[in-house]
This record gives structure tokens, C-alpha cells and sequence, in this order.
């Protein structure tokens, strides 16, 4: 169970306190990029004050000054982190964004012959397809994309893409595009049934509804921290399933030899060919970018912390919930929403259209950039795959006010 579980409706306007900026905004953008928490602002002050307090050569090599992996701090990063997606500690590592670990595995990890192909779809984010477009030039592989049906990806049609010769199957857990959101579960035993392996992009979902690693089964999962796991920019997660670790290389970074007891700096006899002829670390560090920054990373594992004490179970029931009412106040005015509004296919990203593009934006421009008596409403506008519309984003912190603002002013535009 998790510790300190929030009722989020009971304190939900306490929880509010928490984002400044609500205070100034009706912020329904949590698919773009986050408002900052106060609880991670905190934390990244917190770090900067020691730096500020405390003298560099007071602070030890394996300082959080120095090298902020080497802290404990990096390490309850990923016990939270693996506790969120119910997996285990050595399968999990820090990553710095969501495209790192698409290079990562694509580029770095896999080896393509010219027989290979991988399937994706047309609502994957082009920061994969553009990936996968340069290995397509340089190793010949074959790109199956999927055509989405009404903003829903068939299983069926899925299904019939992948064959023996598939080595990866692309994924947006919760496209960004439309709201789509797969069963991934179903996903993974479509592609095992190849011995293909499955990449879930899962920074649209993560952070909005509970996401269970061990059940779905899934290979790779990658996400950043900085849209609705509400956390500072610069921070994520990569998992790789446990049995396919050491199938894996990782880099060459001395950091992550496998040497035993503590790094042999302060020894007389340090060699540096001899204590360093160790293999790689047999856990998911091995693939770490070491790419991130202290501050960063003091604000992430406060993130973590905070979501602990919101209760996953809690969070999905209030997006899920509030993208409900959102569905049935867009439809109210006759708007046509454009995600599917089956709750077990979406969550709370949810697009929508006045009919006519050229209303879209005109509706966009005038709800964001409001006459002066009125607070901004933060949505955006997104189109891929066939499909566009302004794109509002329910988080937990939002509230039936947010939406009924928003729809009022949608109302007046049509």
C-alpha cells in the first residue's frame, strides 16, 4: 500500500496550492509541458543552498556537487521510479528524456539486418519515427506503419503487421495526438508471439493512470518527468525487462564496471588497467546516459515522493473521471470529440473539434489570450495521423469548474 495516500477530492483545493500558477491560469495542458510544483522547486532550491553554503573542497568526490548518480538520491530516484511501474529497482534507471531512450535502444542497443522491419503506427510521435527513418537509411530495415481508425489503433490491423521477421514494435502507451490509449498487455502478447520485442513511449500516460510493467509485459519502457508525472524538465525513466539485460551492452563508462567494494581512487596501489578490468554491471544502470544534473534530480525524486502520497489508484480514478465530464460537456455544445470516449481507451487527454479548422484556432486564440477580465486557459492544438483539434488535458489538480470554464468559452466562440 502506498504511504500517506491523499482523498484527492477532499483536499483538492490544499493540492492545488501545491502549482502557483493556477492561481493565474486554468491550466488543462499537462500533455505539453507541466507547471511547476512547489514540492520540487523546494527540492532543487534545497540542492543550490548547499552548493551555496558549503565549500567545493569540503565536499567529497562522490559530492552531490561532483557527481550527483553517485548520491543516494539517484538511487531512491529509481527505487521510486521502479515502485510506480511495478517493476524491480535493477530494471530501472535514470534517463534524461524520453528521445535519449528511443536513441538509446533503437541506435544503440539493437542490431539491424536489412531483413528486420518494426511496426508503429501513424499517431507514433515523430521523435521515434524520425529514428526509425534514419535506421530505415542506414541499415535497410522495412517500417510497417499502421493506419489508426477513427483515432483507435485495431489490434487487428496490428496484428496482421507483425511477422517473424519483426524486431520491434513501437508504442505510444497514450498517443499525444488523439488520446488513444492501448491495452498494452495485448500489445506485448501480439509481438512475443514473434519474439518481437515491444518499445512503450508512455510519457502521455504515466502519471495520469497506473501503469504496471510486470502485468503488461512489456521490453522497454521510456518517460520523462516533465509533463503529467508533474516533475522539473530534464529527468525520466527507462526500464528494460530484467531477462534482457545482459543480452545488452550498454556503455563503456567506467561508472559502471563491475568492480567490487568502493571506486579505488584513494588506494596507492590504484591501477588503472588492472582495477578496472571488470565487465558491465548486471542491472538497467548499465544503459545510463549519466546525463543528469543534481538540482534536476533532487526535484525528480521529490516528484516521486509527492506521487507516492497521491495514490496511483487515486489519480487515475480523477483524470478518468474528469475526462468523462469533459467528453459529455463537449458533446453538450456540439463540439465532436475526437478521442474514443470508451474510458478503457483513453484517460484524460482529450481532443476535440469545432468542426471546422480555421474555428479551431480562431477558438484556441481567443481562449488562450483572453479579454483581461478573464484567466488564460492553457490547451493546445495538435494534428497527426488525420486527426486534429484542440487537445485539453485533465489532470488530478483540475477541477468541474476548470472544464466548465473552459466550455463556456468554447460556447461563445461557435
Amino acid at each position: 500500500m502506498e504511504a500517506r495516500q491523499m482523498d484527492l477530492d477532499k483536499n483538492i483545493e490544499n493540492l492545488r496550492k501545491e502549482f502557483d500558477l493556477l492561481k493565474y491560469w486554468v491550466f488543462l495542458n499537462a500533455g505539453a509541458s507541466m507547471i511547476p510544483g512547489t514540492y520540487w522547486l523546494k527540492a532543487e532550491e534545497d540542492f543550490l543552498d548547499f552548493q551555496r553554503r558549503g565549500l567545493i573542497e569540503t565536499i567529497p568526490v562522490a559530492g552531490i556537487a561532483a557527481h550527483p548518480y553517485l548520491t543516494h538520491t539517484y538511487y531512491e530516484c529509481i527505487e521510486r521510479a521502479a515502485k510506480l511501474i511495478n517493476a524491480k529497482p535493477v530494471e530501472v534507471t535514470n534517463m534524461y528524456r524520453v528521445v535519449t531512450a528511443a536513441n538509446l535502444v533503437i541506435k544503440g542497443m539493437l542490431d539491424w539486418d536489412k531483413t528486420d522491419n518494426v511496426v508503429f503506427t501513424d499517431l507514433t510521435y515523430p521523435s521515434i519515427t524520425f529514428i526509425l527513418q534514419q535506421v530505415r537509411k542506414r541499415n535497410g530495415i522495412e517500417l510497417r506503419r499502421v493506419a489508426n481508425v477513427n483515432g483507435e489503433i485495431l489490434m487487428s490491423d496490428l496484428e496482421e503487421k507483425i511477422d517473424d521477421h519483426t524486431k520491434l514494435v513501437c508504442i505510444n502507451r497514450t498517443t499525444a495526438f488523439c488520446g488513444f490509449t492501448y491495452n498494452v498487455k495485448e500489445v506485448c502478447r501480439l509481438a512475443h508471439k514473434h519474439k518481437a520485442l515491444v518499445l512503450d513511449d508512455a510519457m502521455q500516460a504515466l502519471g495520469a493512470v497506473e501503469v504496471d510493467v510486470r502485468e503488461d509485459d512489456v521490453d522497454f519502457l521510456i518517460s520523462g518527468s516533465y509533463k503529467w508525472l508533474c516533475g522539473p524538465e530534464g529527468a525520466g525513466i527507462f526500464y528494460i525487462k530484467e531477462n534482457l539485460i545482459e543480452k545488452f551492452e550498454g556503455d563503456w563508462n567506467y561508472l559502471n564496471a563491475q568492480y567490487p567494494g568502493p571506486i579505488p581512487f584513494s588506494r596507492p596501489d590504484h591501477d588503472n588497467l588492472r582495477d578496472w578490468d571488470y565487465p558491465l554491471i548486471k542491472n538497467a544502470n548499465r544503459f545510463d546516459q549519466y546525463a543528469c544534473v543534481g538540482p534536476t534530480l533532487f526535484g525528480w525524486n521529490a516528484t516521486l515522493k509527492f506521487l507516492e502520497g497521491l495514490g496511483k489508484k487515486n489519480i487515475e480514478r480523477r483524470v478518468r473521471y474528469l475526462g468523462g465530464y469533459l467528453i459529455k460537456e463537449l458533446q453538450n455544445i456540439g463540439c465532436k470529440v475526437l478521442t474514443p470516449v470508451d474510458p478503457q481507451k483513453r484517460h484524460g487527454l482529450i481532443v476535440y473539434t469545432t468542426g471546422s479548422h480555421e474555428r479551431d484556432l480562431h477558438s484556441l486564440n481567443k481562449i488562450t489570450s483572453p479579454l483581461s477580465h478573464r484567466k488564460p486557459i492553457k490547451v493546445t492544438y495538435r494534428g497527426q495521423g488525420g486527426i486534429s483539434g484542440i487537445r485539453v488535458c485533465t489532470h488530478f489538480f483540475n477541477t468541474e469548474e476548470d472544464i466548465a470554464q473552459l466550455i463556456k468559452a468554447q460556447k461563445e466562440l461557435l
